[in-house]
């Protein structure tokens, strides 16, 4: 049970640092492209790219309003943005137009606490742009995600492809992220899996996190104590967002049943050891029974010799045995041997 504990302070920390908040970073902590990056498909969008879509998308608006026209200019070439947060620009470009997406940027934007947020249902309207809504859906799940808001981050992820984003590598690295969480291993592996493999142009912090979550995952077991452990501190992070739902009861009750079948295994492991314990000492108790005497039980006599070593000893050499033992033994010990050949026995012998 030692080794298990150690696993379990081991997986808690482990599932503390794996899953941490991947700031928005500049595109150049990408590592230079590795010799099999041409074969994958997947990839973020650029900048020339993402403008025309964007203003595809607004075009209705824009045309409504043509003043809004030099505001998404001058979002798009600010010299200060940086290329590699696509989403945040196509965010903020979208508020300019619509006060659902403005409200959504404040949000994102400031210290809101994530549970006081509403879900954003807004976001799957039919009625909207596909792509934009697309992006502004990834915007918030990212945004989700980095807070620990696992559940919210999948709903709000939920269908999305990732050609149908600028950053792929976003949506398949959160999507991992929150599976990994909730050990939700086969759907975790396969959002990491397309990440690695597919995506030519993944930052490489998100790399090394898929990478190690892709190994947590592949050596969790089902029902260990690990397994358990790390459920507990789901609820735990549950509960302290003030979220008892369904789900989260559901997670209890699992946890539950797994600690009932783990203690009824070890309870059963204990009585298979006590009753094979038991049998092994009575093997031997069989054996060592005593016999019934059949015979009469008489033995020969064997001559042993009827003479004295010590009395044959020359008067010389015992004198020398008194002086060793006198020396050897404690001083009333001598006496006692004094006593012996003071005795008759010991005289008779002499």
């Amino acid at each position: 049970m030692n080794s298990s504990l150690r696993r379990y302070v081991f997986a808690v920390s482990f599932a503390a640092a794996v899953v941490v908040v991947v700031p928005v970073q500049a595109a150049n902590d990408s590592p230079s492209a590795p010799a099999g990056d041409q074969v994958k498909r997947l990839g973020r969008a650029t900048q020339a790219e993402v403008r025309t879509k964007i203003l595809h998308a607004l075009a209705p608006a824009l045309a409504a309003d043509p003043s809004l026209q030099k505001a998404v200019t001058a979002v798009w070439d600010d010299p200060r943005a940086a290329e590699s947060d696509l989403l945040e620009r196509i965010a903020r470009t979208a508020a300019l137009t619509d006060d659902r997406a403005a409200e959504l940027v404040r949000i994102c934007s400031g210290p809101t606490e994530p549970w006081l947020v509403d879900q954003q249902f807004w976001l799957f309207d039919p009625g909207r742009d596909p792509w934009l809504r697309d992006q502004l859906r990834l915007y918030f799940g990212r945004w989700l995600a980095q807070r620990k808001m696992y559940d919210q981050t999948l709903w709000a992820l939920a269908g999305l492809e990732p050609a149908d984003v600028v950053d792929p590598a976003s949506l398949l690295f959160y999507e991992g992220a929150a599976y990994h969480h909730q050990l939700r291993k086969a759907p975790g592996l396969r959002a990491i899996d397309q990440l690695l493999n597919d995506v030519r142009d993944c930052p490489y912090r998100f790399q090394v996190v898929a990478g190690l979550m892709r190994e947590d995952l592949k050596k969790l077991e089902d029902e260990s104590l690990d397994h358990i452990a790390r459920r507990m501190e789901d609820i735990r992070r549950r509960l302290d967002e003030g979220n008892a739902d369904r789900r989260t009861r559901r997670i209890e009750d699992g946890v539950v049943a797994s600690l009932d079948k783990m203690i009824e295994q070890l309870e059963k492991q204990q009585q298979q050891q006590q009753g094979s314990g038991g049998s092994q000492s009575g093997t031997p108790m069989q054996d060592s029974r005593i016999a019934k005497q059949r015979g009469p039980g008489q033995t020969d006599r064997k001559d042993i010799g009827h003479k004295s070593e010590w009395g044959d000893l020359p008067p010389e050499t015992r004198e020398q045995i008194k002086q060793q033992i006198g020396r050897d033994l404690p001083a009333h010990y001598y006496d006692l041997i004094q006593q012996y050949f003071n005795t008759p026995q010991a005289a008779e012998k002499r």
